[in-house]
């Protein structure tokens, strides 16, 4: 617990120096897409490939939808956040919302910015879904009018098939928005900055799990008590992108799509203590 208090201050002092100010439109939405069980008065930050379906499963057993860690993973492969309960969906009054905020137990977990990045290409390669579709075709078509494209070996993007899409291809749509934090906002989730999935500088969080922590299994496990979990409950591992692969994948980019790149994510790096890296390691 004295470790997870020590993590809760040095995110505080550091949102005391880079505090991000809210638009108007953050200032409406930001509670929206947090998690709320009312049962155990407990709100979840959910940030995509930050152990969302970890802790899926932990919502899913504690709301009494499942009473095992294997039928309550193959519903969340399925079926996404079918049974969680985001805020917008049930409460419409202000008050509402914001008595809970300041009363219910917060957390959220989050995982190096740039290895999220790149773990969130390889499995979107990987996979075969409608998303992966979407995705494939919106980066071609950025890719294909992109005149920051030019002179970049970058290679060409011109059919609907991830196998043309290289990870520069891939940076280039994540960071189409740079220097707007505005239009940030509509990044997809998977790759949207932490800070602007769950504001940590404007709500005050009560617990969080940094999984690139060695005590990453121990942090989640104090929490499951605090949560009055049932004991049999274990989360499944979480294995973040190994820095090799990251660093496969980094050494791709041009000098200026780097650092575009991590522009992207500067807020997060001084919020969650993490050292911005090199290029290539």
């Amino acid at each position: 617990e004295q470790r997870l208090s020590i993590r809760r201050e040095t995110i505080r002092t550091a949102c005391q120096r880079v505090k991000p100010p809210l638009t108007a439109r953050e200032k409406m939405i930001m509670y929206g897409d947090l998690v709320v069980d009312d049962e155990h008065r407990t709100i979840w930050c959910p940030v995509r490939k930050s152990g969302t379906t970890s802790w899926r499963i932990v919502m899913l057993i504690l709301n009494g939808k499942f009473s095992s860690v294997s039928a309550a993973l193959d519903h969340v492969m399925h079926h996404d956040f079918q049974y969680i309960t985001r805020m917008r969906h049930k409460y419409s009054k202000r008050a509402d919302v914001e008595y809970r905020v300041q009363n219910y137990t917060k957390f959220m977990s989050y995982r190096e910015p740039l290895g999220r990045v790149v773990s969130d290409y390889r499995q979107i390669r990987m996979g075969n879904s409608a998303f992966r579709q979407k995705i494939c075709k919106e980066v071609v078509a950025y890719n294909s009018k992109s005149s920051m494209n030019k002179g970049q070996n970058t290679g060409k993007a011109e059919t609907n098939a991830w196998k043309n899409i290289s990870f520069p291809h891939f940076v280039n749509y994540v960071t189409r928005f740079h220097g707007n934090r505005g239009k940030s906002l509509d990044l997809n989730g998977h790759w949207k900055p932490t800070n602007l999935v769950c504001h940590p500088c404007h709500i005050d969080y009560d617990y969080y799990i940094d999984l690139e922590r060695p005590t990453v299994t121990d942090d989640s496990s104090f929490l499951l008590k605090v949560f009055a979990a049932p004991q049999w409950l274990k989360l499944p591992k979480e294995n973040p992108s190994g820095t090799k692969t990251k660093y496969t994948y980094l050494s791709q980019l041009s000098a200026t799509q780097f650092q575009r790149l991590l522009s992207l994510y500067d807020a997060d790096y001084e919020i969650f203590n993490y050292q911005r890296p090199n290029q290539n390691g």
